[in-house]
């Protein structure tokens, strides 16, 4: 059996979140409130998984992250190894 840490298990639901926003640019605090987690862990999830070339991020007034790809094209398998390794 395959086991999933809790930070893994949080970043597909925000994964899952930008997903749902299709290409729209949602910011830290948007998706943690579409969440309900805490913005801290969002934000540190969000630097994983952009380091990870899973998710895109900008700066400025209108900042915020969106998915990299197509979210058909990212595996659950992927998002577990932007947080716990390979």
């Amino acid at each position: 059996m395959l086991r999933v840490s809790r930070l893994a298990d949080y970043a597909s639901v925000v994964m899952a979140c930008l997903a749902r926003h299709g290409e729209a640019v949602l910011s830290a605090a948007q998706v943690a409130e579409e969440t309900r987690l805490e913005l801290p862990t969002v934000s540190k999830l969000l630097k994983q998984l952009a380091h990870a070339d899973l998710v895109e991020s900008f700066r400025g007034a209108a900042g915020g992250y969106r998915l990299a790809r197509a979210p058909n094209r990212i595996t659950l398998a992927e998002i577990v190894e932007a947080l716990d390794g390979p």
